[in-house]
């Protein structure tokens, strides 16, 4: 009996004792190494996740980087065959000059842009009833102002002049006006849209009515400063009047956005 007891306690104590030892075996060692363990996991599974985002978003940067070259490419040709160039001499405008100086190359632009839309008139061998005119600036325009009211700019990201220039009126053959209507979409250095045609009239003498809307995306390199406050151009109005236009120096100024408000005069007849 004692020794049967004796066993006993012997395998109890014993049992107690491994239980003691595996306790704090779990506590002291294994348990705060699982813990170690997991957050050595959850901070590597964060690292790799904020890896992947760098990786994700330098190949966004790349793909976008290929995108603008893509569009640039594809851009490079309108710019080429559809934008004023930068001299004024050449019919074209330079933004980047003093804002005294731009008021005066606004008006001689404008002449120039008249220019070439009483050219592109007469295409397709037509007779013009009515044409538009082409809106300009003054002397009365804040030298300041003329680079947001012509150019949009900064309203717009970049500078444009917009013309809403109203109805067109031409004659001739059926043949005739339909080229003179598609001929717009040629149009060398502006982006030009004919739409809304309308004929009537007896064939083969027919009358051609349409609107006409002409937008000119301008090279720039840069923005010139701003002139003093207060400050005004008194310098005479650019020469050069159009056929259809007539002189720029009294031409009304154009609104802020040309697009909404651009005046459209009734031609002269055709020249």
């Amino acid at each position: 009996m004692l020794k049967s007891l004796y066993a006993r306690t012997i395998w109890l104590m014993f049992l107690s004792f491994s239980f003691i030892v595996l306790a704090a075996g779990y506590f002291r060692f294994w348990a705060p190494n699982q813990e170690t363990i997991q957050n050595r996991v959850t901070v590597y599974n964060a690292y790799v996740t904020e890896t992947n985002k760098v990786t994700a978003a330098v190949k966004k940067k790349e793909n976008a980087a290929k995108a603008i070259q893509v569009a640039q490419a594809g851009w490079l040709p309108y710019v080429e065959t559809k934008t004023p160039l930068e001299g004024v001499a050449q019919g074209g405008i330079n933004l980047n000059v003093n804002q005294y100086q731009l008021l005066l190359d606004t008006k001689k632009f404008r002449d120039s842009v008249q220019t070439a839309l009483n050219t592109q008139l007469k295409k397709g061998g037509v007779k013009v009833i009515s044409g538009p005119r082409i809106p300009g600036v003054t002397d009365q325009d804040a030298p300041n102002g003329v680079l947001a009211s012509y150019f949009n700019y900064p309203s717009a990201p970049f500078p444009v002049v917009i013309y809403d220039l109203g109805q067109v009126t031409v004659q001739g053959t059926y043949e005739e006006i339909l080229l003179n209507v598609r001929s717009w979409a040629g149009m060398p250095r502006y982006l030009a849209v004919a739409h809304n045609l309308a004929l009537s009239g007896t064939a083969p003498r027919l009358t051609g009515t349409y609107d006409l809307s002409l937008v000119g995306y301008i090279r720039y390199d840069g923005i010139y400063g701003p002139v003093p406050d207060g400050g005004g151009a008194s310098a005479p109005a650019a020469g050069g009047g159009s056929p259809f236009g007539g002189p720029s120096g009294g031409a009304p100024a154009a609104p802020a956005f040309a697009a909404s408000g651009a005046s459209s005069g009734a031609a002269g007849g055709d020249k």
